[in-house]
């Protein structure tokens, strides 16, 4: 055992020699010892006076470290005893102050068996992975410095490492350590390390550890879960990456459902470690290719959801509506739109199989990318991990994806207006979708006897309304090079080749054609609305043709003024919004259409700016 230190030293040393912060030197306390060092060497002596100042009040704290040292020295004589646990899981809450990691030998020794079974831990699919050269050398060099530090004697030593290298060598430290026993005690740290934790964490940490490297994945906070994903990452714990991987998926699965921020770090991570032992094709599994695409992410999301895409998310169905417009109808409506296209994704879905249509095909097209991939952001890693060029496909949507989901959503809102008694109407393009698909999800819903109420046995909540402007994301190429998207075929090919109808036996259903508002119409303010129009608004409506511009001719039109055509068009239509309780202006593919309920609102502004010049 060490001897212990002499409170009689420590005061003289912070009197006579404490400008150079001998006495923190002498308690262990490095970091403020090398700070008042420094200050000296570098003022050439000048400030001097003041650290012996700093030295002599440091005098107060002498016995609060001197207790400190003991109350430490005793744990490391004694180790961490074991003690009996209360319950499996405690909400408690305890503030217990944090101390510095004890210095436990528990260095890994040749020969020595693990306290769990590495073989059953290790998932076939991933039993063929071998740690890289580079890596087992840096962490055997890492491990012998630690060694060579417990075997040297005491010694009045500068070093300059950084918090990650500092977690390593905990991580190598704390390998072999485990308990049978400990209660549960609260951690919240982001970038977790062992320095943030005091000993009860540590013994509660240690014991989770054993638990679930021995199966049984027991109930604890993020951050522990955290602590040893950063082990199995810097190959601190394990040198073996079969084990490191598996072990990690096994976490993901034990604790993916009780732990969802669990997802965010561990599924990147994983892929990351994957691509860096050069797995690509393993690394297709966890996401490599489904990065967010333009800040989209939806192939990953398809892929979840595959068996039914109608339980994706509304949210991230919103992101990929494709210049829609929230209508007056949809802002009072949308519990009951969202309903509706619940059952449209259903329905759509089963009519693609019954015709043999791939929507994945359909939806994504791959695309090769070349990039400098970045491993393990916002994780603590001490090892070397440079960035490397590869290689890999990326499943990006297609145009024809993002104006068939707009068309189910469209007509969705349609079939909701037909159930509640609104006869009027919003522009579809139903060339998209299966013939008769207005029809069929009609009766769908009526053969499900939501007619009633439609909406309440919805997943979708009424308070998230969708954005009030929807743009495609698209690349820069993309943009340069659009698909022309082909109407769907009355007829189509089924697996075996042979040409197949729609099998869905549909009732006659009285579906009514689009109105157009009169100008006398008194549920609107035609003239409110035409006198609230600006000067430019009025000249940009007026050079519609046909009711259509596209939208580089809205661009080239709008230059001069500065105003970006999607924030000028957003202005017109909360203008329609309030007079004539509809959008005027509505994106459709590359064109911006005058909503065909309004043309008559449109022709009426085109006389008048006519007539005025």
């Amino acid at each position: 055992m060490k001897k212990d230190k002499s409170p009689t030293v420590g005061y003289l040393l912070a009197f006579f020699l404490g400008g150079f912060g001998a006495h923190l030197f002498y308690y262990q306390k490095y970091l403020k010892a090398v700070i008042y060092l420094l200050i000296v060497i570098f003022s050439a002596g000048k400030l001097l006076p003041l650290t012996m100042v700093l030295g002599w009040i440091d005098m107060f704290f002498i016995k609060k470290w001197q207790k400190e040292y003991s109350e430490r020295e005793e744990k490391v004589s004694k180790r961490l005893p074991e003690t009996p646990t209360q319950l499996p899981f405690t909400k408690e809450i305890t503030q217990v102050k944090k101390l510095e990691p004890s210095p436990e030998k528990v260095l890994p020794q040749k020969g020595k068996e693990k306290f769990y079974k590495e073989e059953d831990i290790i998932l076939p699919e991933y039993a063929h992975l071998e740690t890289p050269l580079y890596i087992r050398k840096e962490i055997e060099e890492l491990k012998n410095s630690v060694k060579a530090k417990k075997s040297s004697s005491p010694a009045i030593e500068i070093t300059f490492s950084t918090r990650e290298t500092e977690f390593m060598k905990d991580s190598i430290k704390y390998a072999d350590m485990k308990l049978r026993k400990a209660d549960f005690v609260p951690l919240k740290v982001y970038w977790t390390t062992f320095r943030d934790l005091d000993e009860r964490q540590k013994r509660w940490y240690f014991y989770w550890r054993y638990q679930a490297l021995n199966g049984n994945y027991l109930d604890t906070d993020l951050s522990y879960v955290i602590l040893f994903v950063y082990e199995l990452l810097n190959y601190t714990f394990n040198q073996n990456a079969a084990f490191n991987v598996s072990m990690m998926v096994r976490l993901r699965e034990a604790y993916k459902d009780r732990l969802p921020d669990l997802d965010r770090y561990i599924v990147p991570w994983i892929r990351d470690m994957l691509v860096e032992l050069n797995e690509i094709e393993l690394a297709y599994k966890w996401g490599l290719g489904t990065e967010p695409y333009s800040g989209l992410n939806f192939y990953q999301i398809f892929k979840e959801y595959q068996d039914d895409i109608s339980k994706i998310p509304m949210e991230e169905w919103r992101k990929v509506l494709y210049g829609y417009s929230e209508t007056t109808f949809f802002k009072t409506n949308a519990k009951k739109v969202y309903a509706v296209f619940e059952q449209a994704l259903k329905l759509f879905q089963r009519i693609n199989i019954e015709e043999g249509l791939d929507l994945e095909k359909a939806w994504f097209r791959p695309e090769e990318k070349i990039e400098t991939y970045h491993f393990f952001s916002s994780a603590v890693i001490g090892r070397n991990v440079p960035s490397r060029i590869i290689k890999y496909l990326q499943y990006v949507p297609t145009d024809y994806f993002y104006n068939e989901v707009t068309a189910l959503f469209r007509l969705s809102e349609n079939v909701a207006r037909l159930l509640a008694g609104v006869t009027r109407q919003i522009q579809v393009n139903e060339e998209l979708l299966p013939p008769g698909f207005k029809e069929a999800l009609l009766e769908e819903i009526k053969r499900l006897d939501l007619t009633k109420d439609v909406g309440v046995k919805s997943r979708f909540s009424p308070d998230k309304g969708v954005k009030s402007r929807f743009t495609q994301v698209a690349s820069a190429e993309e943009e340069e090079v659009k698909h022309v998207i082909p109407p769907r075929p009355v007829q189509t090919t089924g697996i075996n080749g042979e040409e197949i109808e729609p099998e869905l036996e549909l009732v006659e259903i009285d579906i009514p054609e689009r109105t157009r508002i009169r100008l006398s119409d008194e549920e609107v303010d035609v003239e409110g609305f035409i006198s609230s129009l600006t000067e430019e608004e009025s000249k940009f409506i007026s050079t519609f043709s046909n009711g259509k511009k596209s939208i580089n001719e809205a661009e080239e039109q709008l230059k001069d003024q500065g105003v970006p055509v999607t924030i000028f068009v957003e202005q017109i239509n909360a203008k329609a919004e309030e007079y004539l309780e509809d959008v005027f202006i509505e994106l459709i593919g590359e064109e911006y259409v005058i909503n065909e309920e309004l043309v008559t609102v449109w022709e009426e502004v085109e006389r008048r700016n006519r007539h005025e010049n």
